[in-house]
């Protein structure tokens, strides 16, 4: 069948079972037996729609003004009251500790109602992520969680060392979470806030340069500063040793000399008189001293105790404690903090002021410009048609010599070339800006299982510089190449009429045979590009292998027909014309990878259960990112760089056409590829149809030079080729039917393995999905109402050679409609088969009206 088709998503190979049997499918390794085990995901649904109910209030309470004048006070709370409080010498952190408390409960409350009403825009975003750090940091200021053993053994110096790390380490700790709290403050500043619908295109534009270049500058600066310091980190700590020596010094004394103890105390305390710590008591551990060490101890400083137990940093030996003062120090270092916090929001605040003018002036006042004299000249062309209508007219009427009449005639002609400007522009701005190919009202109007069709293509759940270089400057022998090429087809079995045809069907051919046309479709005559043929083999083996065998639609059939599906259509629109070799080349070993690692679970299953895929993707089109990386992971292996012969430079341009091509056949993007295929058309429209005249009166694919030099500008041919491997991709149902059929019913069979999983799961099951309630023959005419006639009529119009696509496609329309009749369970009504048969003849008229009125209708009848 065609539908990819329905399917654009799937697991990794390694996180699934082999699919079982269509008559009696055993349970996937996700699946569940029990009720139990089934309360988790009903338990996540009952979540979804809390969430869901609650971000209207979440969303009013965070634009609340006095809600963020609160968090913003709560920010300056953090960030300076844990240094402050150490300034002013408070006797203890009970009273900080509360604060910081209440600070880290309204942090963590801001980011749940930012989570919960700005789900979309806020949550895994940079300023989350800067949330969550800060308020992580605060559990570091809280002296009940952080406590560090300030006694310390006087003759133990690596144990000193060992504490003094550990709490730089924490400090430096603290001090990066509030940095990052620091970025929040970019929200204040001019245009990094949010920008109304109506301010227009260049403002927005400018904002959005604005945030990203201010939140790149911040964090680089924030990173400065906290990296930095990371150097010293395990350098051997720099300290006074002083206090080591008191001690030392004393407990010599203690040992040696009792009696002068009291006066060596005497001493060494003095010594301590001009330093902005000292020790403020000296005593004796509980054992028997001598008397001259009974009377002088316990000895107390005239300056008296700390009044912060922070302060006090406790020295002891075998004999003797001594407590020392370090209020001046530590006081010192708060300072010192506070002045970077302080310095780091200068430089943020500036730069970013900075950044601000000068996107303002560098891009802000120039695009404004440039739109005002856009809208202005719309305008002048608009009133300018009318003016000149009507100076026409009454110049006519008064004026009816022979001359007047005929320069009326020339004004006339003048006044009918603008309007048809204008009309050609109103209807691009109706294709690109009134509704989509089928929007919300004409799904409304569709039947259940019409609709279904749809979402179930698109993987979603059902929800109440060209350069002309030729193949002689390649220095290849294209034609000894071809004939190589064909010999190596005839020997395998095969022959050149089928392969040049749409008759080839990969599931009707063994490993070797797929394995020699895929080596013909890749061949350097059909592109340029030379490589080794012996990597290509690597190559093709191993991307075979890459595929999951069990996947009944996503294999390596499927794979081989696709990347069919694109030589012929490269072939047949004459694409040499205007493609480049390295284009031509990287559009035919993408189809090759195009769904490698695919194993039949679509992009909607995987976001719906929270995959690794889904969670590392972003949601983003999960496996077509998947398949691209792992296309360029097999040829990161030299065995199978089939890019080596490739310059750096052409190197780059294969890879972004591959990985563009190849995240362009995520469905999600199909009916926005029609719109651009649409626009190329309408364009250029005249272009186009003596093109396509040109086209019928020739036997040789060929197109207007005029076309070809439009299609080869770089966005026309990136968009062609996108289109040549979606087309390819989904072209099961512009095949000959006894080939169509076979693909349909291995696409259903692949989405009927998926439903089996989600019933399981307890997850809504997919549209399509249903094998109790899926009508094969009516879902294929659907799918070819709805999604492929769309996009190939919008095709044949800029590549005329796909005309007999488009024909077979009716055909085969026709076919389905046949066998509905014939081989539903419930025979249709008189009036269903009524719809139906109106349904098709609409798609043919607008097969007609695509055709632009030049080819007779018989041409649908013919075989």
């Amino acid at each position: 069948m065609t539908l990819k088709a329905l399917s654009h998503g799937g697991w990794p190979k390694s996180s699934l079972p082999p699919p079982p049997p269509a008559e009696d499918p055993p349970p996937l390794s996700l699946s569940v037996e029990s009720e139990e085990s089934q309360k988790p995901q009903d338990m996540d649904g009952s979540l979804h729609q809390l969430r869901k109910a609650l971000a209207p209030y979440c969303r009013q309470i965070v634009n609340n003004r006095y809600f963020q004048l609160a968090m913003f006070l709560a920010l300056l709370m953090a960030l300076f009251l844990p240094d402050l409080w150490v300034i002013l010498n408070q006797a203890d952190n009970s009273v900080l500790d509360v604060l910081l408390t209440l600070v880290g409960v309204l942090f963590v409350f801001e980011v749940s109602v930012q989570s919960i009403g700005m789900h979309k825009t806020y949550l895994y975003s940079f300023f989350f992520w800067m949330d969550v750090l800060g308020a992580a940091s605060l559990l570091l200021d809280l002296s009940y969680i952080t406590q560090l053993d300030q006694e310390v053994g006087g003759d133990d110096v690596s144990n000193n060392v060992i504490i003094m790390r550990a709490a730089r380490i924490a400090k430096l700790g603290a001090r990066a979470g509030r940095f990052t709290k620091l970025a929040k403050l970019l929200r204040f500043l001019p245009g990094m806030g949010n920008v109304d619908d109506g301010a227009g295109t260049a403002k927005l534009i400018s904002s959005k340069l604005i945030t990203a270049l201010s939140t790149r500058t911040s964090c680089l600066i924030i990173l400065l500063v906290m990296i930095m310091p990371l150097f010293n980190l395990w350098a051997y700590p720099e300290e006074d040793w002083s206090p080591n020596s008191f001690i030392n010094i004393l407990e010599a004394c203690y040992m040696r000399y009792p009696a002068r103890f009291q006066q060596q105390l005497t001493e060494i305390t003095a010594f301590y008189d001009q330093k902005s710590y000292h020790p403020w008591r000296v005593r004796a551990r509980n054992m028997q001293h001598p008397v001259e060490v009974t009377n002088a101890l316990p000895w107390n400083s005239p300056n008296g105790p700390p009044t912060r137990m922070s302060n006090n940093v406790v020295f002891t030996s075998d004999h003797l404690i001594v407590e020392f003062n370090f209020m001046s120090p530590n006081q010192l270092d708060a300072w010192m903090n506070i002045i970077l916090l302080l310095i780091v929001m200068i430089l943020m605040i500036a730069f970013s002021l900075i950044l601000s003018q000068s996107v303002s002036s560098i891009v802000l006042k120039p695009l404004e410009q440039l739109l005002t004299q856009v809208r202005q000249m719309a305008s002048t062309i608009f009133q300018s048609v009318t003016d000149m209508e009507v100076v026409m007219k009454e110049e006519a009427k008064d004026d009816r010599s022979e001359e007047s009449v005929e320069d009326a005639k020339k004004f006339g002609n003048e006044t009918q070339l603008l309007a048809k400007v204008v009309q050609k522009l109103a209807v691009i701005s109706e294709i690109t800006m009134n509704k989509p190919v089928l929007d919300a009202q004409t799904l409304q109007n569709l039947a259940e299982g019409d609709r279904a069709v749809i979402s179930g293509f698109q993987g979603t759940i059902q929800d109440t510089e060209f350069a002309d270089r030729g193949d002689v400057e390649n220095g290849l022998d294209m034609e000894a190449i071809e004939l190589a090429q064909r010999a190596m087809v005839e020997n395998a079995g095969l022959s050149m009429e089928l392969i040049d045809s749409w008759n080839l069907n990969p599931l009707e051919l063994d490993k070797a045979r797929n394995h020699v046309a895929a080596m013909y479709f890749c061949s350097s005559h059909n592109h340029g590009v030379e490589f080794d043929s012996v990597v290509m083999g690597n190559f093709l083996s191993d991307a075979e292998s890459g595929y999951v065998k069990s996947a009944p639609y996503h294999n390596w059939f499927h794979a081989v027909d696709t990347t069919h599906g694109v030589y012929r259509m490269l072939q047949l629109c004459a694409a040499d014309a205007y493609l480049t070799r390295e284009e031509r080349y990287a559009v035919l070993v993408s189809a090759v990878c195009h769904d490698i690692g695919h194993p039949g679970l679509n992009n909607g299953f995987l976001v719906e259960t929270s995959h690794e895929l889904a969670l590392r993707y972003n949601d983003k089109s999960p496996l077509e990112n998947m398949h691209c990386s792992k296309m360029f992971e097999l040829v990161g292996q030299a065995r199978c760089n089939i890019f080596s012969t490739l310059s750096k430079t052409q190197y780059h341009e294969v890879r972004k056409v591959c990985v563009e091509a190849i995240l362009h056949t995520d469905n999600a993007q199909h009916f926005s590829m029609i719109k651009d295929v649409q626009m190329l058309y309408e364009v250029n429209s005249d272009l186009w149809d003596a093109s396509r005249n040109l086209f019928l009166q020739e036997d040789e694919p060929c197109l207007a030079q005029e076309a070809i030099e439009c299609l080869r500008l770089p966005d026309n041919r990136k968009l062609v080729l996108n289109l040549t491997l979606h087309t390819s991709d989904i072209s099961n149902s512009m095949k000959p039917f006894r080939i169509s059929r076979i693909w349909a019913w291995q696409v259903l069979e692949e989405f009927f393995v998926q439903g089996d999983a989600e019933a399981r799961l307890g997850v809504p099951v997919q549209a399509l999905n249903d094998r109790n309630t899926v009508n094969r023959p009516f879902s294929q005419v659907g799918f070819i109402e709805f999604l492929v006639s769309p996009l190939i009529f919008a095709a044949m119009k800029i590549l005329p050679a796909t005309e007999h696509l488009a024909v077979q496609m009716l055909m085969n329309a026709r076919s389905w409609q046949k066998q509905w009749e014939a081989e539903g369970k419930v025979p249709p009504s008189d009036s269903d088969k009524k719809l139906l048969n109106e349904r098709i003849i609409k798609m043919e008229n607008k097969f007609r009206t695509s055709q632009a009125g030049k080819n007779p209708p018989e041409k649908l009848e013919r075989n």
